[in-house]
């Protein structure tokens, strides 16, 4: 009587036939094109190699690199004009103004997006004159600047930081030897290595500068509540 072996799983029965053709001396399956049967089942059990297993991805060089970056301020000056490696929108690129050793360096995210020759010359370049001017200085006592060259709608500004653009406004601010930076934008201090979870009121200087931070212009611009309370933490700051 023959004995039915109905409690043999089907992956015990596929493995004994592998087992039985394996016997037979069989380890190839006959098409149109040999191919090895049991090659995928040895090379499930081939070793990575040391190389493969230490490899690991290279980072990204930003395009902006840091040993790039010209090391006097009209070298500087000129390579904001022109250097490719800097993200530029469809506006043009608006050149920085100001006295290098200024009283004060004020920096906008970018130029507005009517500007033309000079670097915030619309309302919001207004309102930091008026501020400038409330604080003892004349109107063209600052150095004006901004985080990107131009005009740029919705920019990425996490993406923009891996670019190196905060090692640029860096070097910026370095060469340009204010007494005093305010940053004017939520997003710059993160660009320069602030705690990005960190409030922007927490900045106290930038290069071994005394720093601060504020709301970017436009919404300076639109909240006059969050102009009066800047008007207030200026005067602490700067008593």
């Amino acid at each position: 009587m023959t004995e039915n072996h109905t409690n043999i799983s089907l992956a015990e029965q596929y493995s004994a036939t592998l087992d039985w053709w394996r016997d037979a001396g069989v380890d190839y399956l006959f098409e149109d094109e040999v191919q090895s049967l049991l090659e995928e089942q040895k090379a499930a059990h081939v070793p990575a190699s040391p190389a493969a297993a230490d490899s690991k991805p290279v980072p990204k060089e930003p395009a902006v690199a840091e040993k790039d970056l010209p090391g006097d301020l009209a070298a500087f000056r000129t390579w904001w004009m022109e250097s490719e490696a800097l993200p530029s929108g469809s506006a043009p690129r608006i050149a920085p103004r100001g006295p290098a050793g200024a009283p004060l360096m004020l920096i906008a995210p970018m130029p507005e997006i009517d500007d033309g020759e000079q670097l915030l010359a619309g309302p919001q370049g207004k309102m930091l004159g008026n501020l400038t001017r409330a604080l003892g200085h004349a109107k063209d006592a600052p150095y004006v600047a901004s985080a990107l060259p131009s005009n740029i709608t919705l920019p990425d500004w996490d993406a923009l930081a891996g670019e190196g653009i905060g090692a640029a406004l860096r070097r910026h601010i370095e060469l340009a030897k204010p007494k005093r930076v305010v940053l004017f934008g939520s997003k710059l201090p993160a660009l320069l290595g602030h705690d990005a979870s960190a409030s922007p009121e927490t900045l106290t200087e930038i290069a071994g500068i005394p720093a601060f931070a504020t709301f970017a212009p436009e919404r300076l611009l639109d909240h006059p509540r969050q102009r009066a309370r800047l008007w207030h933490r200026l005067l602490e700051w700067t008593a």
